[in-house]
C-alpha cells in the first residue's frame, strides 16, 4: 500500500445515503453492502446529473465521535457546482482539507478495501494517524474497474 499526506480541493458529490456504524457492519447487520448493491442494481450512477468523471466516490461523514460511533455514508459521483440531487439522493459538499492518502494494493474487491481500513484503524490506534472524523473518502477510478485486480484510493481527513 502506498501512503502519503496530501490536500484535496473542495468538491461536491451526489449519491445515495445510509447511516451505520462499524459495529453494525462487523456483526452481520451492516448496511454498506446493500447500499453498494442498490447503487448498481438501480443504475444510480446514470441518474446523477452533472457528473464530472466516471469515478465512484464514497464519502464517510457526519461522525458522532470516532470510528466506534455511528456515521453516514454517501456513495455516488463528483458533480459540477450547482448540480441538484434527484429525489432519493443527497448532495454533499466536501471542503478543502488535509488528508492521509492511501492507495490499496492491487487485488480482489472488497477485500483490498477492508484490508486498507484495518491498516488505517491500526495506525489510528497507535496514534500514528491523527484523524479528524469529518470526511473520509474512497475513490474508485479506472484502476478499480476489474473486481479481481482492483486498486482504490482512500483519503482520511487529518487534524
Amino acid at each position: 500500500m502506498k501512503q502519503q499526506e496530501t490536500s484535496l480541493e473542495a468538491f461536491q458529490v451526489i449519491g445515495i445515503k445510509t447511516r451505520t456504524s462499524n459495529s453494525e457492519e462487523m456483526n452481520g447487520s451492516g448496511k454498506i453492502p446493500a447500499l453498494w448493491g442498490k447503487l448498481y442494481s438501480e443504475q444510480i450512477l446514470s441518474k446523477i446529473p452533472g457528473r464530472l468523471d466516471q469515478d465512484v466516490v464514497a464519502i464517510y461523514h457526519d461522525y458522532e465521535s470516532d470510528a466506534n460511533a455511528p456515521y453516514s455514508l454517501v456513495i455516488g459521483a463528483r458533480v459540477a457546482p450547482g448540480s441538484k440531487p434527484p429525489p432519493g439522493m443527497e448532495l454533499i459538499s466536501i471542503p478543502s482539507e488535509k488528508y492521509f492518502h492511501l492507495t490499496t494494493r492491487q487485488g480482489e474487491m472488497p477485500g483490498i478495501v477492508v484490508e486498507a481500513w484495518k491498516h488505517i484503524w491500526d495506525l489510528a490506534a497507535k496514534s500514528e494517524l491523527n484523524r479528524k472524523y469529518s470526511y473520509d473518502i474512497e475513490v474508485y477510478g479506472e484502476r478499480a474497474t476489474n473486481p479481481k485486480a482492483a486498486e482504490a484510493d482512500i483519503f482520511i481527513a487529518l487534524k
